[in-house]
């Protein structure tokens, strides 16, 4: 029986992927942090140990046969850089690092498209792209997030066998916390959102992230990276069929992009007013602004079987799923 040693393991990803796992057969282990809803009444080990440091961890990791790190802080507003720093980039390396110590035969590092440099964006970004510049200018999650990659690339000539993966835009099931665009997605179905603009994003499933993942296992290269997209759409696409599957109508107007930046104070305020996380801030803004469409994700078509599900069945799981946890009221 194959055992893995799951990083974010009560995360939106690392809880689809915990189950994928055990659905194969596989033992389980998770380091996790504070909010643990994700994994209750699963089969799984739990430990909570310093991610920054590898002599804690290195004993965790004894007999695992898989590291998949997941664990990330991912934040485009009210970003702690140097925290975030700590956890991407450190952490990673600690990850490595004790791996290594450990004699982990194979790590899959979860990255993410961030990580590579957005322009230009008139071109296919593919796995030739080069990663986000170590420069203070790049959006920090950018930047960490490559350089984290960095990190494993450095790890991999010490001998740890490793492949990175880098999902697009994250939709699907099992988003206790919830994610940024899982916030989106309820703010649509209760009809916080009525206007909608007019933008989007590369979206792909959570699940299929993980499917290709464990895939990754016996077919990624070692050191090579991997993009894992799905589809674009735009987010009056994405309502329309919220607005479908809820039968009522969810969104009356659909502006130009710009015209979300004079929003950006209300929406702050309202953030301020009820503690809650905004559903757009400068930051999520910006990574819209600078983004590029056609992502073919090839190579991890051909190499690992990369096969995205469509949008729709995606966004009715999604939707079906945030019902049954009383998020969404029909």
């Amino acid at each position: 029986m194959k055992k893995a040693f799951v990083t974010g393991g009560s995360g939106h990803v690392g809880a689809n992927l915990v189950r994928q796992l055990l659905e194969k057969g596989w033992t389980v282990r998770c380091l996790v942090h504070k909010d643990t809803r994700s994994l209750e009444n699963l089969d799984v080990e739990r430990v909570q140990e310093d991610i920054v440091n590898p002599g804690q961890l290195t004993p965790k990791l004894k007999g695992i046969d898989t590291v998949f790190h997941c664990a990330a802080y991912v934040a485009v507003e009210s970003v702690d850089i140097p925290l975030m720093e700590t956890i991407n980039i450190k952490g990673t390396e600690a990850i490595c690092e004790a791996s290594i110590s450990a004699g982990v035969e194979r790590l899959i590092h979860f990255s993410s498209i961030h990580a590579f440099q957005q322009n230009p964006t008139c071109t296919a970004l593919t796995e030739k792209r080069p990663l986000a510049k170590n420069d203070q200018k790049v959006a920090p999650y950018d930047r960490t997030k490559a350089e984290a990659q960095r990190r494993v690339v450095t790890a991999c000539k010490k001998g740890i066998n490793a492949s990175i993966i880098h999902p697009t835009g994250i939709i699907g099931p099992h988003d206790y916390k919830p994610s940024r665009m899982g916030k989106v997605i309820i703010d649509m179905a209760t009809g916080k959102m009525p206007i909608a603009i007019n933008n989007g994003f590369n979206w792909v499933d959570v699940r299929d992230v993980c499917n290709t993942a464990i895939n990754c296992v016996e077919m990624g290269r070692q050191g090579q990276h991997y993009i894992l997209p799905g589809k674009w759409a735009s987010f009056r696409e994405i309502t329309d069929v919220i607005a479908s599957l809820l039968a009522r109508r969810i969104t009356y107007l659909t502006l130009p992009f710009w015209t979300a930046y004079l929003a950006l104070p209300f929406a702050a305020i309202k953030s301020y007013l009820t503690g809650q996380r905004p559903s757009f801030s400068r930051g999520s803004l910006h990574t819209l602004a600078v983004q590029c469409k056609e992502i073919p994700g090839t190579l991890a078509k051909n190499e690992l079987l990369h096969r995205p599900r469509s949008l729709e069945d995606s966004i009715r799981d999604t939707v079906q799923w945030l019902i049954e946890k009383e998020q969404i009221k029909l």
